[in-house]
């Protein structure tokens, strides 16, 4: 992954659905003719992008009326099924933590008032970060929950599932500062299992205890 240059992919859904990492125009074009005579998709719904190497980050944010109210910041640390996927990555994370972003929190108030300066409601950004570490808008969902709302909900001062209902109910929300920001929360998921929701200190407590326990003296 580290020498590609560009990534291709279908405009449509998300997902990461159809993108694959590549280096050389061949590439690309033998990608793009595969799904276009194996599963009938159309060579013009795909499209080329740079590769962005850095973070990856997600953001999900209440706004209203062009105000921000209410926003949330996590970093990608692996891949719901990533695996299957050719890019290895997908759109939702195996494991995420939260993250102190204000420079990831900037950028997405200045794509969001780009689309609409009166934004109203429930917005997820994607994000990656280029060769500069600098965070890139990949996506912009508007008027839906990220799947992984419940970390959002269940870390920091604020439930964002709730005040986006208050919200919606037109009640009064008085959060001084948008950004709700927390460190060193996890969320862990796999297949079959409920999603699970740790600080760092109880994440890896267990790792640290069998470590010891594997040691020469044990």
């Amino acid at each position: 992954a580290a020498r590609s240059s560009a990534v291709t992919r279908r405009r449509r859904p998300g997902g990461s659905r159809g993108a694959i990492p590549v280096i050389r125009p061949a590439q690309a074009r033998a990608w793009i003719e595969y799904w276009s005579e194996m599963r009938g998709v159309p060579v013009n719904t795909f499209t080329l992008s740079e590769y962005l190497p850095g973070r990856d980050f997600n953001a999900q944010a209440l706004w209203r009326d062009g105000q921000l109210i209410l926003v949330k910041t996590c970093e990608r640390l692996s891949y719901f099924g990533g695996g299957s996927q050719p890019s290895g990555m997908s759109s939702t994370p195996g494991l995420a933590r939260s993250v102190v972003g204000p420079e990831v929190v900037e950028v997405c108030t200045r794509a969001i008032q780009a689309v609409d300066l009166r934004a109203t409601g429930v917005f997820s950004i994607d994000l990656r970060a280029d060769v500069a570490g600098i965070p890139n808008v990949t996506e912009i969902n508007a008027g839906r929950f990220a799947m992984i709302t419940s970390f959002y909900d269940l870390t920091g001062r604020y439930n964002m599932a709730a005040t986006c209902v208050r919200l919606a109910r037109g009640e009064p929300v008085d959060i001084p500062d948008p950004y709700d920001a927390v460190e060193d929360h996890y969320m862990a998921r796999d297949h079959d299992t409920l999603p699970g929701i740790f600080h760092a200190d109880a994440l890896f407590e267990g790792v640290e205890e069998t470590v010891e326990r594997g040691s020469p003296d044990h």
